[in-house]
């Protein structure tokens, strides 16, 4: 690399440091130059598909020090980052900002549901989203495709919850308009074999030939450079050698385990740096039916139950998103093999300090990961799940239930928490447009970023708030 001094450098190429990329390319000056750099490589498509993995570099168990070994943690080191993903991309409720002021829980965000919209429809619209303008979530327009249809279980959810029971949004094409093929509704989702689900490997790779940037994959970054407080660029390892780029703005989007790695070892020591760590837990829900035959639908989860998304019951356990899966899980008996259907309640949380990601004092090049357990806000869920499953099911034609055991405390592959934006530097670590409190040339992207934990999956969120970043320095 013959380039040595960047306007920008960007760490990492998953959601947060695409989209951001994607918003700040708009406003960039025509000779500017933009570093990025990626700790994995290219995956070939096809052998991904083979293995039927989401791997493309590193395994990332051996890069943590995890002391938490009742729980897993999940991250595709290659580029195009946890693009490898569901493709299911629900808006946070616009109580989810508020649940302090609200409920008494948690904390407030920094910005309104209000504030994000409009970069809800940017994403939506990029990614190629399908959905319908129903439910609980305000919308300034609406989706560009079709939801995908219901299955038949849906249908009888819907008819006892109308406006709750709603068309699940996600990133599987409905239309050929998208560019790419109509979702085959095979549920083998995370290695989509018709590239259906949009990923940025795939579907945004031409971002990364703009002539502007400069693309260096397999270079680890090992810290940020900081002078006068101010961040004058970064140090990674490419080739097996340590090398240095200048920058004036630098952009850490390397999840949020990584990235408050790479922050605490840069010589960073915000009180909340790191603290924080969290990700939705989930229970499965199986459900024998009676005269109901299942699994028709569009695609992998068709629809979004909302009927616990939000309510003054948020004082003393967590809302839930319902997943309807349309992933066959059939039955023995003859003739009633499609008669069941797959539930998913996904819990929000409130993260603790506790809960946080150091520097492993064994091995200062690994992060230690401490997660011990499950917030008593979070364990109310599960002890109230039970109920709320009769409660929904109430008056439907359903034969019984069984909650699924499940091993360990669990976890989402959505991991959050650790760069929290907030207003106070003792409370958080980056400002509204995810700029870092005292390095104001520092901007901290992706999940990381999150104040609570909503029930919600997390990209499309943490995809609009990098392209409100980026816009932000700008406008």
């Amino acid at each position: 690399m013959s380039q040595k001094s960047f306007s920008l450098a960007v760490v990492g190429t998953g959601f947060a440091s695409t989209f951001f990329l994607l918003e700040y390319l708009k406003y960039a000056r025509k000779d500017e130059r933009i570093l990025v750099l990626e700790r994995g490589r290219r995956v070939d498509p096809a052998l991904r598909l083979q293995r039927r993995g989401i791997f493309g570099g590193p395994g990332f168990n051996d890069l943590i020090i995890n002391r938490t070994p009742q729980k897993g943690w999940v991250q595709n080191i290659a580029f195009g980052g946890g693009s490898c993903w569901t493709g299911n991309t629900p808006r946070m409720h616009p109580n989810d900002f508020h649940t302090h002021s609200l409920y008494g829980v948690g904390t407030d965000w920094p910005l309104t549901y209000e504030d994000i919209e409009p970069y809800y429809v940017r994403v939506e619209h990029a990614m190629g989203i399908a959905g319908a303008s129903e439910g609980p979530f305000p919308r300034s327009e609406p989706y560009r495709y079709p939801a995908h249809r219901f299955n038949a279980f849906d249908e009888v959810l819907a008819a006892k919850y109308p406006g709750q029971h709603i068309h699940f949004p996600s990133a599987r094409s409905s239309s050929v308009e998208t560019g790419r093929p109509v979702c085959c509704a095979s549920g083998v989702c995370s290695v989509c074999p018709i590239s259906s689900k949009f990923q940025i490997d795939l579907h945004m790779a031409q971002l990364y030939d703009d002539p502007r940037i400069t693309l260096l994959l397999e270079a680890e970054v090992e810290r940020v450079d900081i002078e006068a407080g101010q961040v004058t660029g970064v140090q990674y390892r490419r080739d097996g050698r340590e090398q240095h780029a200048a920058a004036d703005l630098v952009a850490v989007g390397a999840h949020a385990i990584m990235t408050p790695f790479i922050l605490l070892r840069s010589g960073l020591s915000d009180p909340a740096l790191g603290r924080y760590l969290n990700e939705q837990i989930s229970r499965d829900v199986q459900i024998d039916l009676v005269g109901v035959d299942n699994y028709g639908g569009g695609q992998a989860v068709t629809g979004l139950g909302a009927m616990f998304l939000d309510g003054a019951f948020r004082r003393d356990r967590p809302a839930c998103l319902v997943e309807n899966w349309n992933v066959p899980w059939l039955r023995a008996e003859h003739g009633r093999w499609r008669q069941r259907a797959l539930l998913k309640f996904v819990f929000e949380d409130l993260p603790s300090a506790d809960n946080h990601v150091a520097l492993a004092p064994e091995d200062g090049s690994k992060p230690a990961i401490h997660y011990p357990r499950a917030s008593s806000y979070m364990q109310a869920g599960f002890d109230s799940l039970e109920g709320r499953v009769t409660e929904l099911l109430s008056g439907l034609p359903v034969e019984s239930f069984h909650i699924l055991p499940k091993q360990g405390i669990g976890g989402s592959a959505h991991i959050q928490g650790t760069t929290r934006m907030g207003t106070d530097p003792q409370t958080s670590v980056v400002d509204a447009d995810l700029r870092h409190h005292a390095l104001r040339n520092l901007l901290v992207l992706g999940g990381g970023s999150f104040p609570t934990c909503p029930a919600a999956n997390p990209t499309l969120t943490l995809s609009a708030l990098s392209m409100r970043a980026a816009e932000r320095l700008f406008v």
